[in-house]
């Protein structure tokens, strides 16, 4: 008996799929595929800076610099608190031989920007410490995954629009979605890389004041596919 009812629901489930699948292939629909793409500027910069000391050069200590270096971000408005973070939260002592009792003392810290702009002002203060060991981490982008869904609703009406021209072409009208399938691109981040030696300075002609450097970052494309199949009226 136990079998049997067994069996019964078994059949019984395998008709009603079979059922609702025939009534979706019975159902007149039209399929689309929408696109939709945006490029966005990254809005999340993050540099690796080392502040490097010779103390038999008589060259200003470490923790001077670090107070300079602190100081000209702030009154750049970085909020040092928020985006500046040592790297090791000890100073990173080495000894190089370079010359007799030549001891070589650095920190490094991670510093995140929020725009090309403000790393351009960042590199000439940077040039005016003497602070030439900087590096480009990886750029990023805050609300990643907001843009991501826009471009995924972009992409989804634009398959809405082409299936309500084609079928007002032909004198029908659409109805509900029955069927979506997103196709996910994810938008590819700069990662570690760029390395910036002694960042280069431009000088006006006749004139030896110095200007920070042009800079700007490939924008993170978000590229979206959706196939939409609609119902026809």
């Amino acid at each position: 008996m136990k079998n049997l009812l067994i069996t019964i629901s078994i059949l019984f489930a395998a008709t009603m799929l079979y059922a609702q699948e025939k009534n979706f292939i019975d159902q007149n629909y039209i399929e689309v595929t929408g696109r939709a793409e945006r490029e966005v500027a990254p809005d999340e910069i993050y540099l690796n800076i080392t502040i490097k000391e010779k103390d038999n050069k008589g060259n200003s200590s470490l923790e001077k610099q670090e107070r300079e270096f602190l100081k000209r971000l702030a009154g750049m408005g970085v909020d040092i608190k928020a985006d500046l973070q040592v790297q090791d939260m000890s100073t990173i002592l080495q000894q190089y031989f370079l010359k007799k009792d030549a001891v070589l003392t650095s920190k490094s810290y991670t510093l995140k920007l929020h725009s090309a702009d403000m790393m351009s002002k960042v590199f000439r203060e940077l040039e005016n410490l003497s602070i030439p060991d900087v590096s480009i981490e990886k750029t990023s982008l805050s609300n990643m995954d907001a843009v991501r869904v826009d471009v995924m609703k972009m992409a989804a009406q634009s398959a809405k629009e082409t299936a309500a021209a084609l079928a007002k072409s032909l004198g029908r009208s659409i109805g509900k979605a029955i069927f979506i399938q997103c196709y996910d691109n994810y938008p590819r981040v700069m990662m570690a890389g760029a390395a910036i030696r002694g960042m280069a300075t431009m000088k006006m002609e006749n004139d030896d004041s110095t200007i920070a450097p042009s800079l700007d970052f490939e924008k993170i494309k978000f590229e979206q596919s959706v196939f939409i199949r609609f119902s026809l009226e």
